[in-house]
């Protein structure tokens, strides 16, 4: 067996990475595994990393023609250390797949050893891998630069690779690989959905003009929600969890800020930070992109559904989605209960959209108020209930029906037919002691209790006041006053979601087209009028 002993001339850096692949159990001499994923999976690996493999494009591109050697490779991969692209000249590729340097090989540490794509996936800096220094024998071919791909939000994105035959001098390749990952790193903040303001800034005005300079965005309430490196090196934020509050990066007022963001997008103006300098801004009010409203079907994923959607930031509904979310694959039925206006029936829209098990899955509505009485309103509901088959049966107020009805329903939900879901504007328990509700063959049937809590008592107020008037805006970006924001707290919402909705409506469509900001003259004072 080969004894694993580093070169004598290498970086601590390496010192440690060769350590590190002893303790996985490899040895220099390992034979080559070449355990590439399965086409599919790869398939899948580059569909998850597909916004970073769009912007990342044209600048390896062009990375590629400023290494100028036909015996490189550029390689992009993702942060588990999987490569999900490669540029190359052919001859060079084809020797580099001898060594598995390809899409869809994993070239993490506890695979590969010491490597430039691994060493820099576990340390986060750039990381130069010459001949030798590299801890499997049959790596020593190679000499390899990589770099870590930042994300917007912190953390790691991917890596950056430049290998190349090992006599190849690669000395020029570390500021063009750091460079080039900034570029991906600043495109993938500008074209990034969220946020509602964008700040450029720097220490010199002609530096505005770089494509490298410090860039942040703030969302509604001015928390920082995404940066680029220049802007956590100026701001002094951790690359990893770079959040922070405006008022913990800048002494300008956050108002002035959104004043000349409103009023004069991408003029320079002076913008001052915490430790006493002038900084030179620019600041723009993001336009969103409206959401998308295609088709879907199965069971979404967390980050993309329409139950997710629904909280803005309350545990109460976070809570709620879970157990949504929980509850999905089995086939037991549900009971809401909140005030008018909580959300019920959107509620039931979003757990449809997330988990129907078809596209053309129904969801069929009865409001039970307006059911005729006797067999006429079983009738109708047998009706409804095989129009519902494979879908979800809602009942709005459902303490409106005979409790014999609610018996036969629960009693017959064998998981064979339509999901059941009640809902209803009083507490279940207090319908339940008014002989209101029947729940025996519900609680057998192992069903589900959902309390939705109302607009007053929901921690995300602000939020939702902040995703309704987006909502109403169609793209166009409109800043809500934390003055505002106080008043309508005043108001105790008796009509709860639906109510504020419509009250943002209609204030939006009173301040005209030309409008930017949401403030306290724009709320109508008859809506405190019976405030508490």
């Amino acid at each position: 067996m080969m004894e694993a002993s580093p070169p004598l001339s290498r970086p601590e850096t390496l010192v440690a990475s060769w350590q590190r692949s002893r303790e996985h159990g490899l040895r220099p001499d390992e034979p080559l595994n070449d355990t590439a994923l399965a086409p599919g999976e790869l398939t899948d690996r580059i569909a998850a990393n597909n916004r970073l493999l769009a912007f990342s494009r044209p600048m390896i591109e062009g990375l590629y023609r400023q290494i100028g050697s036909p015996s490189s490779t550029v390689l992009l991969a993702d942060r588990q250390g999987m490569i999900l692209s490669a540029l190359g000249h052919t001859d060079f590729l084809d020797r580099a797949t001898r060594v598995a340097l390809r899409p869809g090989v994993d070239w993490s540490e506890a695979v590969m050893g010491t490597n430039a794509i691994g060493t820099a996936l576990h340390t986060g800096t750039v990381v130069t891998v010459q001949g030798d220094q590299h801890y499997l024998t049959r790596n020593r071919i190679l000499t390899c630069v990589a770099t870590p791909i930042l994300a917007p939000t912190g953390g790691m994105l991917g890596i950056l690779d430049v290998s190349s035959d090992a006599h190849e001098n690669l000395t020029h390749a570390e500021a063009l690989l750091r460079t080039t990952a900034e570029l991906i790193e600043h495109r993938l903040l500008e074209t990034l959905d969220d946020g509602f303001l964008t700040l450029h800034f720097h220490t010199r005005r002609d530096a505005l003009s770089d494509p490298l300079h410090a860039l942040v965005v703030f969302d509604e309430g001015g928390r920082l929600v995404a940066s680029n490196r220049k802007a956590r090196g100026l701001l002094g934020l951790d690359a990893r969890r770079p959040a922070a509050a405006y008022e913990a990066c800048f002494a300008t007022p956050w108002g002035s800020l959104v004043g000349w963001a409103a009023q004069a997008p991408d003029a320079p103006f002076p913008l001052y930070d915490l430790k006493g300098r002038t900084l030179i801004a620019r600041a723009k009010l993001r336009s969103r992109r409206p959401p998308e409203t295609g088709p879907r079907s199965g069971t979404a994923r967390h980050d993309d559904s329409r139950l997710g959607a629904i909280g803005h930031g309350d545990g109460r509904m976070a809570r709620i989605v879970e157990t949504l979310h929980s509850c999905a694959a089995e086939n037991t039925p549900l009971l809401i209960e909140g005030e008018m206006g909580t959300g019920k029936a959107h509620l039931v829209r979003a757990f449809h959209e997330d988990h129907k098990p078809t596209a053309d899955a129904p969801l069929i509505g009865i409001d039970c108020t307006v059911l005729p009485s006797g067999e006429a309103a079983e009738a109708e509901l047998d009706r409804a209930w095989t129009q519902a088959a494979n879908g979800i049966l809602f009942l709005v107020e459902i303490d409106a029906l005979p409790t014999t009805l609610q018996a036969r329903l629960f009693d017959a939900h064998d998981g064979s037919r339509a999901r059941v879901i009640g809902a209803a504007r009083r507490p279940l328990a207090e319908l339940r002691r008014e002989g209101r509700l029947d729940l025996r063959n519900f609680e057998a049937a192992g069903g589900r209790i959902i309390s939705l809590p109302p607009l007053r008592e929901r921690d995300d107020f602000d939020e939702l006041v902040r995703h309704f008037v987006r909502e109403a805006a169609a793209g166009r970006p409109i800043y809500v006053c934390p003055d505002a924001l106080a008043l309508l707290h005043r108001h105790r919402w008796p009509g709860n979601l639906r109510e504020l909705r419509n009250q943002l409506r209609l204030m939006l469509a009173l301040m005209g087209d030309e409008a930017s900001q949401l403030c306290p003259e724009d709320i109508p004072p008859e809506l405190f009028e019976n405030a508490a």
